[in-house]
């Protein structure tokens, strides 16, 4: 299990179109707080004194910082950390410059929103350090209760902050390592280890955002059927049919180690690959993956189509994004057939402009 959940768990809330309503949600956690801390700021009950009030202010400004980059875009795994390490550094700046010690333990509360979108999105090291800093901030507003005479509810409000830091994020934190897995495993073939079907069109789509910025490259999508599998089941059995699934599986990772490339099994004996290319040609790809493929002591062949788009062409909305996609993958589907009904172990480009 990866250390971060970040990554997958941003693909499955975009598959669902979720990622929208989280984003809104997020900004307005962000804006709420930096309100609060105005509201504070501007009540005679606020932090006085010089550095008490900059602290204050420095903790308002990074809520509003926070808000607008919620309400921009959804970050990177790097911003979404640098704005969980943040937001627990203001929190920590908000208690620890109010003057009212009750008010300032009370506020410690406020860790827990922090800590549980860490237990959501990032690692356990960072839910730790978040009740680290959560606890020290409200130890030292309960020695500043229990000096002023309070020492019952000193030790009560501790305890109450204390539970809410820990159990909220750790519930989360145990809730989500269990579906990880699960939903790890949803994407993976069950025999290769490859991406499946559905998981091929959310991977792709993941690599070409990430290279739309770059000009002068190609997506090349490549339908890769093995020749006359059946006689392998049917001669020496299914479980040979399986060992050679799985090889051809490991060759076609090991084809594309150095590229950018999403590989899938998507059918019986069917994969599929997504290459982003310097050059529209897809004979080298092909090629490759023939080659690849009939060198296996298992004694496959397989048939392959290509069609292929210019990645600055594509649409950049997610619905007509998917369409674009679905085309590809239908053209290569088409010039597989043209590879298998000339005889096999070769391979076919689909010519027709698509886009």
């Amino acid at each position: 299990m990866r250390a971060s959940y970040y990554e997958w768990i941003s693909d499955y809330l975009a598959a669902r179109r979720m990622a929208g309503a989280v984003r809104l949600m997020m900004a307005f956690i962000a804006m709420s707080f930096a309100l609060c801390l105005f509201a504070l700021l501007r009540s005679p009950d606020g932090p006085q004194g010089g550095v008490p009030v900059a602290m204050m202010w420095t903790a308002l400004t990074t809520g509003v910082a926070s808000a607008v980059l919620w309400a921009w875009r959804w970050p990177s795994r790097w911003q979404s950390l640098t704005f969980s390490v943040a937001t627990n550094a203001s929190v920590a700046l908000a208690c620890l410059s109010f003057p009212n010690p009750q008010g300032a333990l009370t506020g410690c509360i406020a860790f827990a929103t922090t800590g549980a979108f860490i237990a959501f999105f990032h690692s356990t090291a960072l839910v730790l350090y978040n009740f680290a800093v959560a606890a020290t901030v409200a130890v030292i507003a309960a020695v500043r209760v229990a000096e002023s005479g309070h020492l019952a509810i000193a030790a009560v409000d501790l305890f109450l902050v204390a539970q809410i830091n820990i159990a909220m994020p750790v519930a989360i934190h145990v809730l989500m390592r269990a579906l990880g897995g699960d939903l790890e495993q949803a994407d993976q073939d069950p025999l290769t280890g490859l991406l499946n079907r559905r998981s091929f069109q959310l991977h792709t789509l993941k690599m070409l955002k990430a290279d739309s910025a770059v000009s002068g490259r190609y997506l090349v999508v490549a339908m890769v059927d093995l020749d006359d599998f059946k006689r392998i089941n049917d001669t020496r059995g299914h479980q040979a049919g399986d060992d050679a699934l799985v090889a051809v599986g490991s060759a076609l990772s090991a084809a594309f180690l150095d590229a950018t490339a999403v590989i899938a099994r998507t059918g019986g004996e069917e994969f599929n690959v997504a290459v982003v290319s310097e050059t529209p040609d897809p004979q080298p790809i092909a090629s490759q993956v023939c080659q690849a493929i009939a060198g296996l002591p298992e004694g496959v062949t397989a048939s392959v189509g290509t069609a292929c788009a210019d990645i600055e062409s594509l649409p950049g909305d997610g619905t007509r994004l998917r369409m674009s996609l679905n085309r590809l993958v239908a053209a290569a589907d088409e010039a597989m057939y043209s590879a298998k009904r000339a005889g096999g172990n070769r391979y076919h480009h689909f010519d027709d402009q698509l886009l």
